[in-house]
């Protein structure tokens, strides 16, 4: 058996959670297959070519029926993005049909309006300065997912600490377990799955799409209970995987993209002139902003057998994480890979991983990317004096990186 090369590489030390893509990317240059074992253990695997063609393309292999975390999870409870191909795909089209050309529109025009209710606000401040992650990222983010589940959006506060709580427990205390935070959020959420399958009753229909925006609100809980995946409904274990997945990547994953992009353009000054004296470059700011800063530094699979990595043998039932961060700084594809450049063409730069890739990619990517092109357009134009005004810190947490302290001046 040949094991994984011998690195001193702790990904839950502090020096690395500092700096975590640039660590991590490092760790790949160094070591293509690592083995970790501490809180937890895991493989971490980063060489971009060996991730996009054996770990996110051998489904039989390397399972996400265990789960996206460190943890083990029961594959008999697996369902909704956490299958694999073919019933992956059957599930991907119901998600895929709540961001088809209608819902992108109205979803558009729900970021423009919250967008600009917190652009007022921090314009009526007399302050004129404050914490961009508080002011703008969260409550921009939290919000619209609100709006997407149909939960009220006044309560997003709490329901972006839900999400804190559980994602953090997922990846990072081993010795917690996640049933106290996953019941107490199935509950919250099967009560309002429970409303809409009344409301349904009370009409005398059965569950169907032409019921959305009718009987039900046009929101993606509803869509999950009426659409059907083949010729069956859902189920309501499946409908509450579904939503848990928007309402986990409706907080830690767009308010990340949010910050980060920000962040990037702010810390050298002339990057935020140039984005103002020239729009057109907005597309290329996102994506090397979710390049060189994913929000989430990788995910995990597990091996169904005996398996191997480049030279390394790992064994069955063995987590793996594949290291988007290492992937997106490969220097064969990028020249200067660690560099912010607003240079590079827009078609090689989209080539990162940080929306996975292959029957795993994100089916919200669509939608990030208009959230973040219109957040650009309306802060470039109604905030341009827009600066960094002290030190950021980051979101604490090994698998996602953002800022949750980004302190800046608009006047």
């Amino acid at each position: 058996m040949n094991p994984p090369r011998t690195e001193d590489f702790d990904p839950y030390a502090a020096e690395v959670l500092e700096r975590s893509p640039d660590a991590f990317a490092e760790l790949g240059q160094r070591c293509p297959v690592h083995h970790y074992q501490g809180k937890f253990d895991f493989f971490i695997a980063s060489d971009p070519r060996e991730i996009k063609e054996n770990v996110l393309r051998d489904h039989a292999t390397w399972t996400a029926r265990n789960g996206n975390t460190p943890r083990v999870m029961d594959e008999r409870y697996a369902s909704g993005i956490s299958t694999d191909p073919p019933e992956h795909f059957a599930i991907r089209s119901v998600i895929q049909r709540g961001f088809g050309p209608e819902q992108m529109k109205r979803l558009g025009g729900e970021i423009d309006r919250i967008a600009n209710e917190l652009i007022d606000s921090m314009q009526a401040d007399p302050a004129g300065e404050g914490n961009f992650f508080e002011c703008f990222a969260m409550p921009l983010a939290a919000r619209l997912m609100c709006l997407m589940l149909g939960a009220p959006e006044s309560q997003y506060l709490t329901y972006k600490q839900w999400a804190d709580d559980m994602t953090f427990v997922e990846y990072n205390v081993p010795e917690e377990t996640i049933d106290a935070h996953a019941r107490k959020i199935n509950a919250h959420f099967g009560a309002m799955l429970a409303e809409r399958i009344a409301k349904l009753e009370a009409a005398g229909v059965q569950p169907a799409l032409e019921h959305v925006g009718t009987i039900l609100p046009d929101d993606f809980m509803s869509r999950y209970l009426c659409d059907k995946v083949g010729d069956r409904p859902l189920k309501k274990y499946e409908v509450l995987n579904l939503v848990a997945a928007i309402f986990i990547g409706g907080n830690e994953t767009t308010m990340n993209l949010i910050c980060n992009l920000l962040w990037r353009l702010l810390e050298v000054p002339a990057r935020w002139e140039q984005l103002k004296a020239d729009p057109t470059l907005i597309p290329v700011a996102i994506e090397e902003s979710l390049r060189l800063d994913p929000p989430v530094i990788g995910l995990f699979r597990t091996s169904t057998c005996p398996a191997r990595l480049g030279d390394v043998d790992v064994p069955a039932r063995a987590k793996v994480f594949y290291n988007i961060a290492a992937a997106n700084r490969d220097p064969a594809r990028w020249p200067n890979p660690e560099e912010f450049r607003l240079d590079r063409p827009l078609a090689e730069v989209r080539q990162h991983l940080s929306f996975s890739a292959g029957a795993h990619a994100c089916l919200g990517l669509g939608l990030a990317r208009m959230e973040l092109r219109q957040v650009c357009e309306l802060l470039t134009a109604r905030l341009p004096a827009l600066r960094l005004t002290g030190a950021t810190h980051r979101a604490p947490g090994f698998n996602f990186w953002g800022r949750e302290n980004l302190p800046v001046a608009w006047k």
